[in-house]
């Protein structure tokens, strides 16, 4: 069963292929970045350009490539968010850091909170569910 990551705006299919495709707002550098679908890997790819203001510890602004919503999770603004579907199950979150080279991806349901990257322990599960 194909995972489709969806904008959850638009609800555009952000994964046409392999890879996620979103838009990297450094503040100093713009442009296209492919991201990884596997929880935990934090592999990406970009152009040279954008990768020279990448430094580790800045944040990232992240939007749809579709609709060019802003991708800041509503419950913390370190996190990135997505939708994940997968078949005829309820859609799910995706939570991922926004800091480069902070390693926290968080896929969320509505009972369980389900943490990858080292550094995840970081993060206080609680504010997933909005208490």
């Amino acid at each position: 069963m194909k995972k489709k990551f969806v904008c959850s705006h638009c609800q555009g299919v952000l994964n046409p292929n392999v890879k996620i495709l979103l838009i990297a707002d450094t503040g100093k550098a713009k442009g296209l970045v492919l991201i990884s679908p596997q929880p935990g890997n934090y592999k990406y790819l970009c152009d040279d350009s954008m990768e020279a203001h990448l430094h580790t510890g800045e944040t990232i602004a992240f939007s749809c490539p579709l609709c060019h919503a802003n991708l800041t999770s509503a419950a913390d603004d370190s996190l990135a968010v997505l939708e994940l579907h997968v078949g005829s199950h309820a859609p799910r979150r995706v939570e991922f850091s926004r800091v480069f080279g902070t390693h926290a991806t968080f896929i969320i349901g509505e009972e369980d909170v389900d943490a990858y990257g080292e550094d995840a322990d970081g993060y206080d599960p609680m504010n997933f569910f909005g208490a």
